[in-house]
């Protein structure tokens, strides 16, 4: 219980379309325009608005190659470790400026770091580990404090609202998604970004990598099965609410609300090492989040009703050992 794909995908369409050679006899070019202008109309946006990358670290690197500079990336602790290591390998001692108790974004509290007078400025909506969204206000507000606004909604599709809509009324706007996560294309990555036309320019000018063709041809794969996938998030979605309702029934783990595939519980009994080392004796694996300001907290990713359950007797066991 501690992956972040959704674990009802990838479609079977994707197998399928693997495995037949005629999709590798296209031309990698043409199978990559053709997925942008499928994307494109999807979500009403001009080709020239959207590019794609090996994975959200490609698009992520380029951006960071593009517009970043020695003290201008602010990212949001507590959240995704790997984004500031991806930072600190590309030689950039990025800003961070601390969320408030609650994990949002509290622009106005005393205390907090200045912003850069160019700042690139990479947030993740819904966050990882706390599945924290960010508001359309605290965006508008953000990005006015910023050179470019990088939203990375790699976990979004399981109930934040998109913030998408933005970047056709702001042009320093750049929204992220990928295929890694809700279509289950872990091992064929894909990501997508929105922007302004320039943007978009200038984010291909500083990508190192191609996109694989397999994954452009699994990305078609699942477009062409959007019904499945999206009866596939549904179903993680209700799970999700099961899990949150169970672990508030059983008052050790602390459900905090959360619009990912995943809930942060703070533990009430025990601790991080023996509940997780229990855990993992009785074949259930959870995250353990690194950051400092989230010690004594667990992960916990909504997979299926029998590992909910299973979770469940395992909680109601450790019990009077905590």
């Amino acid at each position: 219980m501690d992956q972040l794909a959704n674990p009802y995908a990838p479609s079977l369409r994707v197998l399928e379309a693997l495995s037949s050679e005629g999709h590798f006899r296209r031309p990698a070019q043409t199978v990559a325009g053709g997925l942008i202008e499928r994307i494109a109309d999807r979500e009403g946006f001009a080709p020239d608005w959207i590019t794609i990358g090996s994975g959200i670290d490609d698009l992520l690197v380029a951006l960071v190659r593009g517009y970043g500079r020695s003290d201008n990336v602010v990212l949001f602790p507590p959240t995704d470790m790997h984004t500031q290591t991806l930072v600190g390998r590309l030689g950039f001692d990025p800003v961070l400026v601390p969320r408030s108790s609650q994990f949002t974004l509290d622009l106005d509290r005393p205390g907090l770091p200045p912003f850069p007078p160019v700042a690139l400025s990479i947030v993740q909506h819904p966050n990882d580990p706390t599945g924290t969204p960010i508001t359309v206000q605290d965006a508008v507000r953000l990005v006015r404090r910023s050179r470019l606004l990088v939203i990375d909604e790699r976990h979004g599709g399981y109930g934040a609202r998109s913030l998408l809509p933005l970047v056709r009324e702001f042009d320093r706007i750049i929204v992220l998604r990928t295929f890694e996560t809700w279509a289950g294309l872990t091992s064929l990555p894909l990501a997508v970004a929105f922007g302004a036309p320039d943007a978009i320019a200038r984010i291909r000018a500083e990508q190192l990598l191609a996109v694989p063709t397999a994954s452009l041809i699994a990305a078609h794969a699942t477009l062409d099965d959007m019904r499945v996938i999206e009866s596939g998030l549904m179903r993680v979605k209700d799970e999700k609410a099961r899990l949150y309702r169970m672990l508030r029934k059983l008052n050790m783990l602390r459900p905090l609300p959360s619009w990912a595939n995943f809930v942060l519980t703070q533990i009430e009994r025990g601790d991080t090492v023996t509940i997780r080392a229990e855990l993992l004796e009785r074949g259930i694996v959870v995250h353990a989040p690194t950051h400092p300001e989230l010690d004594g907290t667990l992960r916990i990713s909504a997979t299926s009703h029998e590992a909910t359950a299973a979770l469940r007797s395992a909680l109601i066991e450790l019990a009077p050992m905590l």
